[in-house]
């Protein structure tokens, strides 16, 4: 009975320092689909991110946000690239960027299970490369070699249904 009470204090004073991953890869898919204002609003109600700043690119808008929670500034998303199609359609492109190696693998996991085909497994000199495809988007997934960072980049695609 000791042990247990011994083991109980130590388990919790471990866990107050563990932290855990601000957003899922289904959280930056959805925002893919959303205007910037849109982002800004989802990300401030949840209170795990806070606008860095805004910068406009080439005409773009770009839109930068990092994590508050767990981990500070160990995550940070980008929101506002995108391209526009000759019939007015906005295809947007969501970056996640984190400094958590960890971060990145739970990405790669969640975005098998999102049901995402990997179209290509490889490396660089600098990164391992994850290319995943369906219908809707197109996933770059950059884990550096080192372990220091990694990128998930989520393009939208121009959907070619039969009408």
């Amino acid at each position: 009975m000791k042990k247990y009470l011994l083991f109980l204090p130590l388990l919790l004073l471990t866990s107050l320092s563990m932290y855990g991953q601000s957003i899922k890869f289904n959280d930056l898919v959805y925002f893919a689909s959303l205007t910037n204002g849109e982002v800004y609003t989802n990300l401030l109600n949840a209170t795990t991110f806070k606008q860095e700043f805004t910068k406009d690119f080439n005409g773009q808008e770009l839109e930068y946000f990092k994590n508050t929670k767990g981990k500070p500034n160990t995550e940070e998303i980008n929101v506002g690239q995108y391209t526009k199609l000759y019939d007015g359609t906005v295809l947007r492109t969501v970056n996640y960027t984190s400094t958590d190696p960890q971060y990145i693998m739970n990405m790669i996991s969640q975005a098998k299970r999102y049901g995402l085909d990997l179209k290509f497994r490889g490396a660089d000199n600098s990164n391992n490369i994850y290319l995943y495809d369906n219908n809707f988007y197109h996933v770059s997934i950059y884990l550096r070699r080192d372990q220091s960072s990694g990128l998930v980049e989520i393009k939208q695609k121009e959907y070619l249904g039969l009408e």
